[in-house]
């Protein structure tokens, strides 16, 4: 203890204190960037994740008859692409997309398509039950690892064109898939003519006018993929399967057959430079980005924008290629998205980032102070101010730099493989281990200075008038009016993380500190005067002692109320966010389930009785959906056939939609006029708010009357034109429309009897349930939702950290006054029970008035940033979510100062005792 004493000039405590903030905030400086960037990189990777094999695919295109056209024009030659500058081309496309955080998949992946028009297949087989068929010969390169072999074999490379009379034949070997020869009754050996494009030219040496040309497709092999999900199976969807198509009221089947990639050459020749679409199909790797959205960005954006670097004699052909990729939108929402975040942590990281500096400078105040004899000593011997600032120095960071450490490698191993880009690993660990280290001292260094000449008594007078006088005020004013302009850059901004903007809580701060500490003081002196009469002194005491020290208590406060304003303004967010998604969710839905059936015959009454009697479901209604025609058929509007009583039950327990008054779709005893329930758009088509629906749907002819008018409903949840009509409506109907929607909500509906319950009822084809958990699931654990909710944790916890801090060190400083204060009162009798009563007195005044200001930056915190966040990042949607204080907020930051005080309070009074005594005997 000794040997911490001499090197350090502390003792236990207050070195132990030291570490433990200096450990704090470095954990908080290194693990925060980390974690939020470990947020990034997981939302990110589920960004990939849920993109489509397409949306992964680099593809470069561009047509034969480009690239001869360029080369000509750059070189002065003429072109015909070749296997080996295919794959030279392949070569330098991965040499040129591969130098970014976007890796490309392994080169077995990659391959080469050449897709002609589809030909008309001359001799249609029985097969096809008398229907024409068209083919296409996909040429695709390389075909190993993509195709296994069923019968036969692969192609060989493609003979030469032979003569015949006055015909040329062309023969191309080909495979098909088991589905492609089924349809067209193909098998090894099979030969389909096709017709041949209008520009294939004839060979060189035939020369015979009048000489025909066949196209003739011979089948060596049946083959199937060996991966039937993989892009190469699903870039043309011909390629696995035929399809029926129906063009004009005429049915036809169009299928694709492949060729050798040997047959390179023989498939230029035969189709034609412009009959031929040139595709480099190079799939990417996207695991393992580590949250670098704008650096991929940046990749994929040049590479869709800039011709690729090509070399040698294949280089005029990159100005003929085309790339793009589905990774270029996804990843700028992403990057959007992700600086509507940032945008939201910074205020923050930022106010608690000024806490923890102002709880930094009041451990060295407090240090500095214990160590004051001892520097004034150094001082009274000759030490000069850098001398004192280097031996306040020296022993903070004895202390400082080892906790420092342990804190920088707590952080690392608790956020691993998470480290920033940039100086943003390792800066803000740095300053805060500075900062410490270098704390004390700069205060021993200000306290201790040596005193300048003074130019006489007289001027020694008027200065002290006029620090008097002019600092405070002048000080209070400029911070004002700088806080004001910080507030307006920031409310002038949108999604930026602007250092001095994002420092709103702190902005905001500055004046209610100045506010309240103003007010405290002309408070406590009243309540001073008002005790003065009463009997006992512990009351006079405390209050004037309270009031004594407004200045000191600017730092306190002022960390007091960030760490209270930014818990609460967390708490706000995170309900906003909850609110939000919420009513997101029933918009998504409409209801806790619904059951939607396509088919036919629908969803019966003995199932819809079955359904609403599973256990958990409070209200059901069921409904017959139909699109149709109004006003002479020009208006697409949804009729939603309901029973009014059950659907304005069901709509009365949800959120968000327009409630249903089931008087309004009664129709009156004696008039034909069906009354109907319109969105706006619909009665807008409506004229005069009423009309004639002729029969459509299996509804009859209807005389409809719009008698009132809903923004929503949950049976069409994404809006549109609607109408809502009573099921008395269908009376009349020779086949009246069958529910084929039911609508359940409940908080705990039981969904294992549910879909029993479907399953045994619905007949047809399968009903599609969608229920609102999964919806809200999919919003609540979002990635960035997760994190920035874990980032709020952590700072309300830090921030905790902080109050605690702060109202300790603020005993502290003012303990030795305190205890001779509380001596001399013993020796007139003081009680341990009033001597905890005075230290109540003098802390508890700035305690609440930190309160005070704190709820007043709450209060207005709200309303200054909502207009500059944005929100929706975490619902998806458009809706409005407004942030404003709520009691739930404050209850948090409440119990965080309460506890911090009880606990400030316990210890200060329990050690006073003891020092109380020692106080006495020296």
């Amino acid at each position: 203890m000794n040997v911490l004493r001499r090197v350090t000039g502390m003792g236990s405590a207050g070195s132990l204190a030291l570490a433990l903030l200096a450990g704090g905030c470095v954990l908080a400086a290194v693990a925060g960037p980390r974690q939020a960037q470990a947020t990034t990189a997981r939302a990110l990777q589920q960004t990939m994740n849920a993109l489509p094999p397409a949306g992964k695919i680099i593809v470069v295109s561009s047509s034969l008859a480009r690239l001869e056209a360029v080369y000509e024009t750059a070189t002065g030659y003429t072109y015909s692409l070749t296997g080996n500058d295919a794959d030279a081309v392949t070569a330098g496309l991965r040499r040129d997309f591969g130098t970014g955080p976007l890796r490309l998949a392994p080169r077995s992946a990659d391959w080469l398509g050449l897709t002609p028009d589809l030909y008309n297949v001359l001799s249609a087989p029985p097969s096809l039950g008398g229907l024409s068929a068209r083919l296409e010969v996909a040429y695709r390169s390389p075909l190993a690892g993509h195709v296994r072999l069923v019968a036969g074999g692969m192609p060989d490379t493609a003979p030469q064109p032979t003569v015949a009379g006055t015909r040329v034949i062309y023969d191309l070997q080909v495979v098909v898939t088991p589905q492609t020869a089924a349809r067209f009754g193909l098998r090894v050996g099979s030969r389909v003519p096709i017709s041949t494009p209008l520009d294939m030219g004839l060979p060189a040496d035939i020369t015979t006018v009048g000489t025909a040309v066949t196209l003739r497709l011979d089948v060596t092999g049946i083959v199937e993929p060996t991966d039937p999900g993989s892009w190469f199976w699903k870039a043309d969807p011909l390629l696995p399967a035929p399809n029926l198509v129906d063009v004009a009221e005429v049915a036809s089947w169009e299928g694709a057959v492949i060729a050798d990639p040997g047959e390179l050459s023989m498939v230029q020749q035969v189709f034609g430079s412009d009959g031929l679409s040139i595709q480099w199909e190079l799939p990417t790797e996207t695991t393992g980005l580590h949250g670098q959205a704008q650096a991929l960005y940046d990749q994929v954006n040049q590479i869709t924008n800039q011709a690729p670097a090509l070399t040698g004699h294949l280089a005029p052909l990159a100005n003929a290629l085309t790339a793009t990729t589905g990774l270029v939108q996804p990843v700028a929402a992403f990057i959007q998205a992700s600086a509507d975040v940032n945008a939201l942590l910074w205020i923050v990281y930022a106010s608690l980032a000024m806490a923890g500096l102002i709880t930094v400078l009041l451990a060295a105040r407090m240090l500095t102070f214990r160590r004051s004899a001892e520097l004034a000593l150094c001082q009274r011997r000759g030490a000069s101010s850098w001398q004192v600032f280097w031996r306040a120095t020296r022993g903070a960071a004895v202390i400082c730099v080892p906790a420092a450490t342990l804190g920088w490698v707590a952080a690392v191993l608790l956020v691993p493989d998470s480290a920033p880009a940039g100086s943003a690993a390792w800066w803000p660990g740095l300053a805060t281990v500075a900062l410490a280290a270098a704390g004390p001292g700069a205060v021993a260094a200000c306290q201790h200075r040596q005193p300048r000449r003074a130019g006489g008594r007289r001027g020694r007078a008027n200065g002290r008038r006029r620090r008097r006088r002019l600092p405070r005020m002048v000080f209070e004013v400029t911070a004002c009016a700088a806080a004001a302009g910080g507030i307006t850059v920031f409310r002038t901004q949108t999604g930026t993380a602007d250092l001095y903007a994002s420092m709103t809580p702190v902005l905001v701060a500055i004046p209610a500190v100045i506010v309240a500490l103003r007010l405290y003081q002309l408070v406590l002196r009243g309540l001073a005067r008002a005790s003065a009469r009463q009997r006992g002194v512990i009351g006079f005491v405390g209050l004037t002692r309270a009031a004594q020290v407004p200045v000191a208590l600017v730092l306190p406060v002022m960390t007091l109320v960030l760490a209270l304003t930014v818990t609460a303004f967390t708490g706000m967010v995170r309900a906003a966010v909850v609110r939000g998604e919420i009513a997101a969710s029933w918009q998504a839905t409409g209801a806790d389930v619904v059951i939607a059936s396509s088919g036919q015959p629908g969803i019966g009454p003995s199932a819809v009785h079955a359904i609403a009697a599973v256990p958990g479901v409070e209200h059901a209604a069921s409904a017959a959906v139909i699109p149709m025609t109004i006003s002479a058929g020009k208006d697409l509007v949804t009729a939603i056939v309901v029973t009014p009583a059950s659907y304005a039950a069901l709509v009365a327990s949800t959120e968000g939609f327009s409630p249903v008054r089931p008087a309004l779709l009664t129709q009156p005893d004696g008039q034909g006029v069906i009354p109907v329930l319109a969105s706006p758009q619909a009665a807008a088509d409506l004229d005069d708010r009423s009309g004639t629906i002729v029969a459509q749907g299996g509804l009859p002819a209807l005389r409809v009357r719009v008698a009132g008018e809903l923004a929503s409903t949950p049976a069409l949840p994404g809006g549109g034109a609607f109408i809502v009509l009573p099921m008395s409506a269908t009376r009349g109907a020779s086949h009246p429309p069958p529910v084929n929607l039911m609508l359940l909500t409940g908080p705990a509906i039981d969904m294992t009897r549910l879909n029993a319950a479907v399953r045994t009822t619905v007949h047809g084809g399968p009903p599609v349930i969608t229920t609102r958990s999964l919806a809200l699931d999919g919003l609540t654990e979002a990635p960035l939702q997760q994190g920035t909710f874990l980032l709020f944790t952590l700072a309300i916890g830090f921030a905790a950290a902080l109050a605690l801090a702060v109202l300790l060190f603020e005993l502290a400083l003012g303990s030795a006054d305190r205890e001779k204060t509380t001596a001399r009162l013993a020796t007139m009798g003081l009680t341990d029970g009033q001597r905890a009563r005075l230290v109540a007195l003098e802390v508890i005044p700035s305690i609440a008035a930190s309160a005070v200001a704190a709820a007043a930056c709450a209060i207005a915190l709200p309303r200054l940033v909502a207009p500059a966040i944005d929100l929706s990042v975490f619902t998806h949607t458009q809706a409005p979510m407004p942030v404003g204080p709520d009691v739930a907020s404050f209850l948090l930051p409440l119990a965080v100062l309460l506890a911090s005080t009880i606990v400030a309070l316990g210890y200060e009074i329990r050690s006073g005792r003891a020092r109380g005594a020692a106080t006495m005997r020296t």
